[in-house]
């Protein structure tokens, strides 16, 4: 399996820093890679320099922005990251109160650790964050665009109960279907526009945004920029170039983009090919194979002591203490091991690496504290989500369950990522003193956590079959059976 499967593709590898591009035949201003010779440098003059900054302008301090835009570009990147990672918990929380596409949920958990531990930073790990911002504006822009139909719609029902042959209830008949082309006429352009989310709210903030850029424009004038360089300039240098530095207005005004499109483009082709060309990018199938594959290897790693502790719950006889007693003996190791198993898969996906236990084990013993700190910051996290297992509630409000689930989940994965990390990059393993002890420090964590799942079977909704939703090592939803 390629580890291709990211919302973003796949991430351009930076050049490392001081590498440069051979030099071509000709090419003004090449150094020779020899060091030059004393006569050389005694030729030069004191105008003269040997360093390749001068050898072209830099263009990035003449283009420098103001403080102030800098400040509102920076806003407005952070608002938008923020809305991805929301819009990706609540997409992952979706699919995970959802049969089957669990495991596009599980193996989009598993992929997260999977980034870091093939050596990628934290920012690669927040897989696909442009996109799931660029969909959950298309999802919540048409939930708000469609409110106004909900409530006329109600309106509409109510005067039907009341008298249905009356004028005012065909009025609201009418009115209603108006709106409703009128709505989807709206989504039409903007989707169309680009699908931002201010495309959707374009007639509410098209006299504020057609009066800013009325007002930028003026700024070109030379006596307005004149004042206000001296003015405002003085505390925020080059500002009037940016103010007014406004965009064309059929760059960013959609009613102009959407006549620009009918007239220059195939809109259906485009449309077609986009829309195509997005969800083809999602790499579902990637994060369900990925998912499905964890799953078995993570099932059949529990499965013995899961019986075991089942098969006490069930026995009323004095074997259910042996079976408990075995059950908790051979959790405990699993426990403590199969978590650096599943990031030891996420890096290439393949089945036989959760067979690996040898190789895991000398990945902790090179990095033993940062493996101790993700196996007790996964297993910590955890424990607050058994107490949302206690009752179950409807089906179409199980996603939000499964909302906290992938809320404490991520931090886990991130945690397990950089551990599988740090142990991939140490050179030789940590001396005896200090892998033993935090080897033997990761034994309680386990037992007590073995300890608290068998306990949940008594306050849990399935009772001892919820030991087998086992939300830390399998899918991340409260109830799934």
């Amino acid at each position: 399996m390629t580890n291709s499967g990211d919302f973003d593709n796949q991430i351009t590898q930076r050049q490392p820093q001081g590498a440069s591009l051979p030099a071509q035949p000709g090419q003004i201003g090449h150094l020779s890679p020899a060091s030059p010779s004393p006569g050389a440098l005694e030729n030069l003059s004191p105008t003269t320099s040997i360093t390749r900054n001068d050898s072209m302008p830099c263009p990035a301090s003449a283009s420098r922005k103001s403080w102030p835009f800098r400040l509102m570009s920076a806003l407005s990147t952070f608002a938008s990251h923020i809305f991805g990672v929301v819009s990706i918990v609540i997409l992952l929380a979706i699919t995970a109160s959802i049969p089957i596409l669990q495991f596009i949920s599980f193996g989009y958990l598993i992929e997260v650790s999977g980034r870091l531990a093939r050596q990628r930073t934290f920012r690669d790990a927040m897989i696909g964050l442009s996109k799931a911002s660029k969909l959950g504006s298309v999802i919540v822009g048409c939930w708000l665009t469609f409110l106004p139909v909900r409530l006329l719609s109600s309106i509409w029902q109510e005067a039907y109960l009341i008298d249905s042959s009356s004028s005012e209830t065909l009025i609201a008949k009418n009115c209603l279907y108006l709106l409703i082309i009128l709505s989807v006429c709206h989504i039409f352009t903007a989707l169309i526009c680009g699908a931002r989310l201010r495309y959707f709210f374009w007639p509410l903030i098209a006299p504020v945004s057609l009066f800013v850029w009325v007002a930028r424009r003026l700024t070109g004038i030379k006596a307005i920029r004149f004042i206000i360089k001296y003015t405002l300039g003085i505390v925020a240098p080059n500002i009037e170039k940016d103010i007014s530095n406004a965009k064309p207005i059929g760059d960013w005004f959609p009613p102009l983009i959407l006549l620009s499109r009918l007239r220059n483009e195939n809109i259906y082709t485009t449309a077609r090919d986009k829309s195509w060309n997005f969800f083809a990018s999602l790499n579902l199938r990637y994060y369900m194979l990925l998912g499905l594959k964890g799953f078995v290897g993570s099932f059949a790693w529990l499965l013995i002591p899961t019986l075991l502790l089942v098969a006490a719950s069930y026995e009323e006889s004095g074997l259910s203490i042996l079976f408990g007693i075995l059950g908790v003996l051979f959790a405990i190791p699993i426990f403590g091991t199969l978590l650096f198993l599943q990031t030891h898969f996420s890096v290439d996906g393949k089945l036989v690496r959760f067979f690996q236990v040898g190789q895991v084990w000398r990945n902790f013993g090179r990095a033993p504290i940062a493996h101790l700190f993700a196996l007790t910051v996964s297993l910590v996290l955890a424990l607050p989500l058994f107490l949302l297992k206690i009752e179950t509630i409807p089906n179409e409000l199980l996603w939000t369950l499964s909302l906290v689930f992938i809320i404490f989940s991520w931090p886990a994965r991130l945690a397990l990522g950089w551990a599988y990390r740090r142990g991939e990059t140490a050179t030789c393993s940590r001396r005896w003193w200090l892998r033993y002890p935090m080897l033997l420090a990761s034994v309680p964590v386990a037992f007590a956590f073995a300890i608290i799942l068998t306990l949940t079977r008594y306050v849990s909704w399935n009772g001892a079959l919820s030991l087998f939703e086992n939300h830390v090592f399998l899918l991340p939803a409260p109830f799934w059976l």
